[in-house]
């Protein structure tokens, strides 16, 4: 009967409980076993195969630069002006769910993109989809999508990803093309989904990389508004 249990349960591809049959079937307290603890025990192994297997696409996809930053290995200090309590501050905040941003700045090697990426793990691993791009790459894929015409389908995806993450935002002058496409995705994700962006330059003078008064303010009021801003410091971790 076991035997072809485990046939049913392939063909409906519950391969997690297959797994967990075969492993229970060996144990000498297979029949101890109460019903519902066994059902427990079988759920459970389907659960946490089919979660696992989520993270594991969508940790793939997000293409994230530092697949192995987590915020577990944060190096924090007062030199890098990085503490504890600020990243507490950020996950107790919900910034997923909630549509917050997170901007980090700081000089090279500070560890801008680490933690950016940290944070891009920490939504696969909660079983969001994520997406990683330098802003340079990025701004090239949505213009060659234009070209093709899939600029609104991309635009919807992208306004749809929860957590989006830019990385190296300025310091070189957008032109308008440029502007306006991430004036379009900021208004598309606008506190409806997160955004994390690094980049060298102060905050005060992300405003003159749109090279556009109008733009500029646009855009920032819309970044800046319900973020969560953190300033590195500190020599080169790359030292």
């Amino acid at each position: 009967m076991r035997d072809e249990t485990l046939r049913k349960l392939g063909e409906m591809k519950l391969h997690g409980m297959v797994e967990k049959l075969q492993e229970l079937g060996k144990s000498p307290k297979y029949s101890k076993f109460s019903h519902d603890e066994l059902l427990a025990f079988l759920v459970d192994s389907e659960y946490d195969r089919r979660k696992n297997t989520k993270i594991k696409r969508l940790l793939k996809n997000a293409k994230i630069k530092h697949s192995m930053a987590c915020l577990e290995d944060l190096i924090y200090s007062g030199k890098r002006n990085l503490k504890k309590e600020d990243i507490k501050n950020i996950l107790e905040s919900k910034f997923l769910e909630n549509g917050h941003n997170i901007l980090i700045s700081g000089a090279t090697g500070v560890g801008k993109s680490f933690l950016a990426c940290a944070f891009g793990n920490f939504a696969c691993r909660n079983g969001e989809t994520t997406v990683y791009s330098r802003v340079s790459r990025f701004l090239e894929y949505v213009k060659s999508e234009k070209l093709l015409g899939n600029y609104l389908k991309v635009i919807e995806r992208i306004g749809k990803t929860r957590l989006l993450v830019l990385d190296d935002f300025g310091p070189d002058i957008l032109n308008k093309e440029e502007r306006n496409i991430i004036l379009e995705i900021i208004e598309e994700r606008y506190l409806k989904a997160s955004t994390v962006i690094t980049s060298q330059l102060p905050l005060e003078q992300w405003y003159s990389v749109f090279d556009d008064a109008t733009t500029a303010d646009a855009i920032c009021d819309r970044i800046f508004h319900n973020a969560h801003k953190i300033r590195l410091d500190g020599d080169s971790l790359r030292k």
